[in-house]
């Protein structure tokens, strides 16, 4: 994994163009015959990623890759948390299930669950249940969680290491909440990670000091945070179309 230093990074570093264009200048022969190119634009805002020389994934290995379809449950559709572009999400986890199952790429599905009585994910109702159109097929994994992040309170990391996987494709409910803590926590194990960016959503919320973020500016935000520091954002199409080894 490669390791981002801020103190390498604090410093800010003349381009060799600039240098050159400097030097032209005071030789004179700026509009010359020896007319130097104005500098190329760059990206004013770079992620942490970026600067550290990381690029994104171009190609995708099955045999060490692994999609984790994570909490794609009732509670986010008729229960008490309803995700607006949930569907939407649903419906492009299962072109990346399909994808992965032309690739041989293992399934996993995540189930977040709470004790009988909670007010959310409750063993004893039905919006812990999984969605109809996302029921977990004999030769998938299904891996229970009572935390935010899977590997919190599973053997996920385990099972991985143990299958030889190196690359998670990340999908699922929700962005800034269960999907983005699977990502942070991957890294640190060693996983590459991408996560779909339209396989996954989430919902408005309304903080304590009464400020509220709609469901697109979190859902960007916490791509954004993943992007900066954890893994890919890539779409459901630009995932499908990434080359096989």
């Amino acid at each position: 994994m490669t390791t981002i230093s801020l103190f390498n990074l604090a410093q800010p570093r003349r381009s060799f163009s600039a240098t050159l264009k400097a030097l032209a200048v005071g030789l004179g022969l700026l509009g010359g015959p020896f007319a130097v190119a104005a500098d190329t634009p760059v990206n004013p805002h770079p992620t942490l990623r970026a600067l550290s020389g990381v690029t994104p994934i171009d190609r995708l290995d099955p045999k060490t890759s692994a999609l984790l379809v994570i909490d794609f449950q009732n509670e986010y559709f008729s229960g008490r948390l309803p995700i607006p572009d949930g569907l939407q999400a649903l419906q492009n986890t299962r072109r990346l299930i399909d994808f992965a199952d032309r690739e041989k790429i293992p399934v996993i599905h995540v189930q977040h669950v709470a004790p009988a009585g909670s007010a959310l994910f409750a063993l004893d109702g039905q919006t812990v249940d999984f969605h109809p159109l996302m029921k977990p097929r004999p030769q998938d994994k299904v891996l229970r969680k009572t935390s935010v992040s899977v590997f919190a309170s599973t053997d996920l990391d385990a099972q991985l290491k143990k299958a030889k996987v190196k690359t998670l494709i990340v999908t699922g409910l929700m962005t800034h909440a269960c999907v983005a803590g699977a990502a942070r926590d991957a890294v640190p194990l060693g996983y590459d990670v991408v996560v779909a960016s339209d396989a996954t959503a989430t919902r408005a919320i309304e903080r304590f000091n009464g400020q509220s973020v709609s469901k697109d500016a979190l859902h960007e935000a916490a791509l954004a945070e993943i992007e900066d520091t954890f893994g890919d954002v890539l779409s459901t199409s630009q995932i499908v179309a990434l080359p096989t080894r």
